[in-house]
Formats: C-alpha cells, structure tokens, sequence
C-alpha cells in the first residue's frame, strides 16, 4: 500500500503553454501526447494546456508546419513550470516577382506579345547551331550553353510554359527553399531566449513580453547575421522601454 500511495503521489494534472519559438506567439490548436499513458491534450488560444502525467513521461508536443518536440519530464519540468516552444519545419522562400496576367484572353494575348524574352534568346541567334540543338539546348542561370537536349529548351514557347506553368513554378520554389535549408535549421542558434536575456538582463515573463514585442519573422531571421539580429534585438529594446514608460504615464 504504502509503494502504491508514492506511486500515485507522483501522477498530477500539469498545465504548461506552447509559443511559437520565433515570434512567440501563443499556438493553438497544438497537440500534445503522453507516450506513457496514450492521452492526448490540445492547447486553447492561450497556447495553454492540462494533461495528467508522472514524473518521466514523455510528451510529444506538434502541430502541423512544425517540427515536433519531445520533452522527457523530470524533476524541474514536473515540480516547476516551463513553456515549449515548436519552430518551423517548412524551409523558407526568397522574394519572388509576381506577375499579373491580364484575366480576359485579349489581354492575355497582348501580355505575351509584349513580352521580353531575356537576353540569351538574342545571343543565341549568333551562335551556329542546328535549329534542332537550338530547340534544345539548356542553358546555365548566366546564359552560358550547358548541354544539349537538357530539361529547359531554348524555345520562346519553352521559355514560356517554364514561366507560368504550375510545373514551372513549383520547380523554381523548390530549388529556392533548398537555398534557406542550412540557414532555417540554425535560426535556433541565431536568435533565442538565451541571447536576448544576454543582451536585455530580462527574465521569466518579462522576457518573454519582450520577445512577443519584438515581432520577428523567420524570414529576417534568415536573412540577418549574427551582428545584424544583436543590433535588432538593442533598438527594439530601447523602443519597448520607451513605450513602456509612455504607458504606464499614461494610467
């Protein structure tokens, strides 16, 4: 009896939140999964949520377009309180160009026409190829033949379908993603509470005030060095200082 009581005395109903690890907004909807016990939970608008668990469980905590978090609770997890946070699995996009095609076919066609094929379509017309290797031949981003017979053919109609093609595009944002892979998976190290306490001196919930005050996106975040996100971190804590101040003058 008495090792049955400690046993149950270690089983509580734990309540903890789940932010966003970059802009540290509360997510919801979020849902989170005992291993040992096989319940579930999900988090309210809040980012809140209450499960019961004993002290070694094993949660696992995911939403879609997040990477999944794993949190084994021990002892400061299970007699404290702390907040996950869950990060983007989607890799990040470049600025692309959108271009609007006019909705009515009259327009369409007149948008085609005056149209102006890049530069290598010109430098082409100088070379001395078959009209058949000319039909097929792939070039480089710089305009330079790369080889014969390639996927992207030299052809205005090519050129075209490569451009407003489903296909095309999807090609295009592939190859721009697998640019930011290595980059979105150290925005971890990049940017985090770690630094921003280092930088500020704030803690616990003042800290994380902060952080939702701060507002960066992970596309910045990518793109910023180290040097650039430090100096973001400083003028957006002298502007929170700042409002801080004109706030509480104003109550």
């Amino acid at each position: 009896m008495c090792c049955l009581s400690a046993v149950f005395a270690q089983q509580k109903k734990y309540s903890a939140r789940v932010f966003d690890g970059i802009t540290y907004q509360p997510l919801s909807g979020a849902s989170v999964y005992n291993m040992n016990t096989q319940k579930f939970a999900f988090t309210d608008k809040n980012g809140r949520f209450t499960i019961e668990l004993s002290l070694n469980d094993t949660l696992i905590i995911s939403k879609s377009t997040y990477r999944q978090h794993v949190a084994v609770i021990d002892q400061k997890l299970f007699y404290g309180f702390e907040d996950f946070f869950l990060y983007y699995k989607a890799t990040m996009l470049k600025e692309v160009t959108i271009i609007g095609i006019n909705p009515s076919y009259e327009g369409f066609k007149k948008d085609i026409v005056t149209l102006e094929l890049p530069d290598y379509y010109k430098r082409m017309e100088e070379t001395q190829l078959s009209e058949w290797q000319k039909a097929n031949a792939a070039f480089k981003p710089n305009g330079n033949i790369l080889s014969l017979g390639g996927k992207v053919t030299l052809s205005p109609i090519s050129f075209l379908y490569d451009k407003y093609s489903h296909k095309g595009k999807m090609g295009r944002l592939y190859n721009e993603m697998l640019d930011y892979e290595d980059e979105m998976d150290r925005i971890q190290q990049k940017y985090n509470r770690e630094l921003v306490s280092e930088i500020t001196g704030l803690q616990g919930d003042e800290l994380l005030d902060f952080m939702m005050y701060c507002r960066f996106n992970y596309y910045d975040l990518v793109r910023w060095s180290d040097a650039q996100i430090r100096e973001k971190i400083r003028s957006n804590y002298f502007n929170y200082q700042y409002d801080k101040i004109v706030h509480e003058e104003g109550e």
